[in-house]
């Protein structure tokens, strides 16, 4: 994760640490924690952050970009799987 990219994204957007703390439901103290790198990222945390800051978590993880493609290429392969096999599967899944 690259905290010095969050503070930098965080205040291009015009936003203070206060209000992306108030947004994640922490502390201000705890969210600066975060931007100082003294805290580690939840998977979930880290995709908030993005949400608030409109950006993709991949901007400020690159690790997650690689954990999502794969997510994304097997997710794939299981509905090819399925419509080989003849499977049906509910379109929420698609």
């Amino acid at each position: 994760m690259d905290a010095d990219k969050i503070k930098s994204i965080r205040k291009n957007s015009g936003y203070s640490q206060e209000y992306v703390a108030e947004k994640l439901g922490i502390s201000q103290k705890a969210y600066s924690d975060i931007e100082s790198g003294k805290t580690r990222l939840k998977n979930e945390v880290l995709h908030e952050i993005a949400k608030i800051l409109e950006i993709s978590p991949a901007v400020i993880c690159p690790i997650s970009c690689e954990c999502i493609f794969d997510i994304e290429s097997k997710h794939k392969e299981l509905l090819a799987f399925l419509d080989a096999k003849g499977i049906e599967y509910p379109a929420k899944f698609l």
